[in-house]
């Protein structure tokens, strides 16, 4: 098994690098922050190619959500840890740093935000009906 450094998908990180080619870091840590992102990522990628393939269904309506909270809540999670990775002040204080740590907590309040769809994505699960909040 070769040793060579992780490197993030081309499509993903065009610069390639940041937290996860760190090297102040270790492995278990990058390894850790990579699996939650690329996760994320493609539960994403997953319901874009349902509605992509066959339209907007009623299902894949209701499970957009749900992939929207899994997203968030893993980037609330992955982005803390990818800054604290980057492991100097340097990087803590770069406009792109502070950008990323500002939009993904951003994400919290655009709509539909989770305390509204929380009952009615209840309702779906009970009766198959969605009402969007």
């Amino acid at each position: 098994m070769s040793k060579s450094p992780i490197r993030a998908p081309a499509t993903r990180s065009p610069r390639g690098g940041g937290a996860i080619q760190s090297r102040r870091s270790p492995w278990c840590a990058r390894v850790q922050l990579l699996m939650e992102a690329e996760g994320a990522m493609s539960t994403a990628e997953g319901v874009a190619r349902r509605i992509d393939d066959g339209g907007p269904d009623e299902s894949t309506l209701a499970d957009s959500p749900y992939v929207r909270y899994c997203v968030q809540d893993s980037l609330s999670r992955v982005v803390p840890r990818a800054v604290e990775l980057l492991g100097d002040l340097d990087s803590m204080a770069s406009d792109e740093v502070g950008y990323l740590a500002t939009c993904a907590n951003g994400l919290d309040l655009h709509p539909p935000v989770r305390h509204r769809m929380t009952g009615p994505l209840a309702a779906y699960l009970v009766d198959g009906l969605l009402t969007i909040a």
